[in-house]
């Protein structure tokens, strides 16, 4: 009788390793061999004292709310723009499900400068998201200002 009960638990056990363990490869892997887009960036300031630090953003296509599928397509310029939204899976073009950019995590000395500098923006700068996109899994790559990362930028200009 014990020796079932012990199969279970281990069963239970591995079921637990292998969840996770599936989330972050999948993860990983969309970040590694994804496709690049580039979603600009506006100046949005909620407040939220329950959260950590991060960088409140608002992208154009924020804007439709957070419905099912999200169909990909590039304008000119090279920045994301949605082509349409599906209630089911698209086929043959880039999409994602669940399309939710309204927060960018970083290093919590950073994010107040982050802040300062996305509600600062000149006309000629760019801020914007790199998002990684692979079978309707998206991965945020990183926040670029000016086609730096936002870090290094803010790093860079800390040394002077």
């Amino acid at each position: 009788m014990k020796k079932p009960l012990l199969y279970l638990l281990a069963a239970y056990l591995i079921l637990l390793l292998l969840v996770p363990g599936y989330l972050i490869c999948r993860h990983y892997n969309t970040l590694v061999t994804g496709e690049d887009y580039k979603f600009i960036v506006r100046p949005y300031d909620p407040y939220d004292p329950f959260r950590g630090r991060y960088v409140a953003l608002q992208t154009e296509q924020s804007l439709f709310g957070n419905q099912t599928y999200a169909m990909l397509e590039r304008d000119a310029l090279g920045y994301a723009t949605i082509a349409g939204w599906s209630d089911s899976k698209p086929q043959g073009e880039a999409y994602v499900k669940n399309l939710q950019l309204d927060r960018y995590y970083m290093n919590e000395r950073m994010a107040p400068e982050a802040e300062r500098i996305q509600f600062n923006l000149a006309e000629s700068d760019q801020l914007y998201l790199m998002v990684k996109v692979k079978n309707g899994a998206y991965v945020i790559q990183g926040l670029y200002f000016n086609d730096i990362p936002i870090e290094q930028y803010i790093s860079d200009k800390e040394r002077g």
